[in-house]
């Protein structure tokens, strides 16, 4: 054992060796005697009036192998049942992260209405995005509730989304001559370039106030690259997101690096167009103006820093989008 850890003190080697397995010891113990896995170790799931019971899938891993094939309802439903837990609720581990699924509406409505599950685990590349400073995804606290206020007050309030009914009209009407001309010209039409065009104008419109050309598709293509790439990074399946501790050895998706490389790009664009509204900026806002212009208009307590304003009108773009 000395010549395989290349020491020469057998006293160290073994020392190395019990620490080792010392925690190894710890872990299982941990694992054994936490009822839903590894994320609802020293009894947490016992905190309440009643326990929450579940499985406890493998040590440090907990049900995430179990979740990463097949229909993830169906997995669920069948880890209740294995436990009797369909009603009212079952906890599980996804690696370190401590969860629950509710099988019953009644409770599944507390969960979502209960202040002591506002905060969700944000994933690395949602954080990189820069979603965690968004109304999605933000902690719950004093900033949070700030961003409410401001998309409940200005942003998506009904006359506001009224006053924009005109422009996604024409949208839709724009939208439907170019498949009927394709229709004419082809015979068949492929829907989703119209429908994503048709979408991208709208948003466009209401978030940033302006348009694309349709017969100038090079302007929008580094939009439609950047969505596109922040749909991936979002969407693909990182283990970091739930051993947090393997994000120090191993990226095979590149999620780090590629969330680094699309930032800058989201940020330039976001501030150019931010920039060209504050040459513009209205003296007050009315129920048509855009999410731009609102953000600017902002005063006193409501005002956002710019970091702040790239964030969220990002995300609202995103969001919207998909």
């Amino acid at each position: 054992m000395a010549a395989i850890l290349e020491t020469q003190n057998l006293r160290n080697t073994l020392l190395f060796f019990s620490v080792f397995m010392a925690i190894i010891i710890v872990i299982l113990i941990n694992w054994a005697f936490s009822t839903g896995g590894p994320a609802w170790k020293n009894g947490r799931n016992h905190m309440g009036r009643a326990s929450i019971p579940g499985p406890r899938g493998l040590p440090i891993f907990g049900s995430l192998l179990s979740l990463s094939h097949g229909l993830a309802h169906r997995t669920l439903a069948s880890m209740a049942l294995s436990q009797a837990a369909s009603i009212p609720l079952m906890a599980f581990s996804l690696g370190s992260t401590p969860a629950v699924v509710a099988s019953d509406p009644h409770t599944a409505q507390e969960i979502l209405t209960s202040p002591h599950f506002a905060d969700r685990p944000i994933k690395q590349s949602a954080k990189q995005l820069m979603f965690s400073r968004a109304i999605g995804f933000a902690p719950n606290g004093p900033y949070w509730r700030l961003l409410r206020k401001i998309a409940a007050s200005h942003l998506f309030a009904p006359k506001r989304i009224i006053a924009h009914e005109p422009g996604r009209q024409l949208d839709c009407a724009a939208m439907l001559i170019a498949i009927a001309q394709e229709q004419c010209l082809h015979g068949a039409v492929v829907l989703r370039k119209h429908l994503q065009l048709a979408s991208l104008n709208s948003i466009m419109g209401l978030v940033f106030g302006k348009k694309y050309d349709p017969m100038h598709e090079s302007d929008a293509r580094e939009l439609h690259e950047i969505v596109r790439e922040g749909f991936e990074l979002l969407g693909a399946f990182n283990w970091s997101d739930y051993l947090p501790w393997l994000k120090y050895f191993n990226d095979p998706y590149r999620i780090h690096e590629r969330c680094s490389a699309l930032v800058p790009r989201v940020k330039t664009l976001v501030k150019q167009i931010i920039e060209e509204h504050q040459s513009g900026k209205p003296s007050k806002i009315s129920n048509d103006s855009d999410f731009v212009d609102i953000l600017l208009c902002l005063e006193g307590e409501e005002k956002l820093q710019e970091d702040d304003m790239v964030a969220i009108l990002w995300v609202s773009m995103y969001v919207i989008l998909s």
